[in-house]
């Protein structure tokens, strides 16, 4: 959690002193609150007039999130991931990495049943704010 999350969870009051906190955040912090789950608690911190600074962004990163869900829900529907699902893991994995190299980590979670909305929302974040560059080859 970062300082400004520790501030709304810890402070009773001065929604003024947060609101200036929240200001300061660079876009990348912002989403950080968000992707760990606590931008809601911020948010009802703030002071009416400031809230829809974050609720903007936050639906933003809800509507990006659904995107991605849907993908997921595309690429479980066809008939030959079906088919692989099924069988080897190792099989699976070759699978996955040939034909879905960009969602491998949470069709890996899918397939031993652990994908939960936080992982959604981290794989977001971490597609937005990615330190891994990708080049041309």
């Amino acid at each position: 959690m970062n300082r400004v999350g520790k501030h709304a969870a810890n402070s009773p009051g001065d929604d003024l002193e947060l609101m200036k906190m929240v200001f300061e955040l660079p876009e990348k912090d912002k989403m950080v609150m968000w992707s760990e789950g606590y931008i809601d608690l911020v948010i009802e911190k703030l002071p009416e007039f400031a809230r829809d600074i974050l609720e903007k962004r936050k639906a933003k990163w809800e509507d990006t999130k659904i995107y991605y869900e849907q993908r997921l829900k595309e690429i479980v529907e066809q008939d030959m991931f079906k088919c692989k699902m099924k069988g080897e893991r190792k099989e699976f994995a070759f699978f996955v990495m040939e034909q879905y190299p960009e969602f491998q980590s949470l069709l890996f979670l899918l397939y031993n049943d652990n994908l939960k909305d936080r992982d959604v929302r981290k794989f977001v974040y971490h597609r937005r704010f990615s330190s891994r560059k990708k080049y041309l080859h």
